[in-house]
């Protein structure tokens, strides 16, 4: 899911990131915690994002489970404008959704939401980075090519509504490392 990145999806702490300008719209993009509170928010980005969106429940579910859960939100102002979850378990994270609201997109938000990503990742250890994105889904697979992701594999069939494969996406963040 990336810079507003429809249909991207890969499968579900740093406290704050300070505020970053980001072009578009004006006003500085925060990074946040990503809280139960703000479910609904997320899930009317989900819901414009994403042909098969999560339900409240799964947000709900992967916000409460903790245990390598990495959750943030993008906020211009008070106003929540993207999304991240992540999953960091010893050394590889799995970006599972990531998400811009449509106005936002192509404004940077994308790109802060997977910056704080990668260097809390790297803060931890953590040694690479996976997620899966529709194959069709250009826009987002350019996102993360720009962003040194690399191609690995092909889940069959695992995008419903409609039936689409997902390409697996890999990022190393061992220094000299090119995947």
């Amino acid at each position: 899911m990336g810079g507003g990145l429809p249909g991207v999806r890969a499968g579900a702490e740093r406290a704050e990131a300070g505020a970053v300008k980001a072009r578009g719209s004006g006003g500085a993009i925060r990074i946040a915690p990503f809280t139960v509170a703000r479910i609904d928010e997320v899930l009317a980005i989900e819901k414009v994002s994403f042909s098969d969106p999560w339900s409240r429940e799964m947000f709900r579910s992967e916000l409460e489970v903790g245990g390598g859960t990495y959750a943030r939100i993008a906020e211009r102002g008070k106003t929540l404008v993207g999304y991240l979850l992540a999953v960091m378990i010893i050394d590889e994270a799995h970006l599972g959704n990531l998400a811009v609201v449509p106005s936002e997109r192509r404004s940077g938000v994308g790109q802060r939401l997977l910056d704080d990503l990668l260097e809390s990742a790297r803060e931890k250890g953590v040694a690479r980075v996976t997620l899966e994105v529709r194959e069709s889904n250009q826009f987002a697979r350019k996102f993360y090519y720009r962003n040194e992701f690399i191609d690995v594999a092909m889940r069959k069939n695992y995008y419903r509504n409609p039936v689409e494969d997902a390409i697996v996406m890999l990022r190393s963040l061992r220094e000299g490392s090119r995947a």
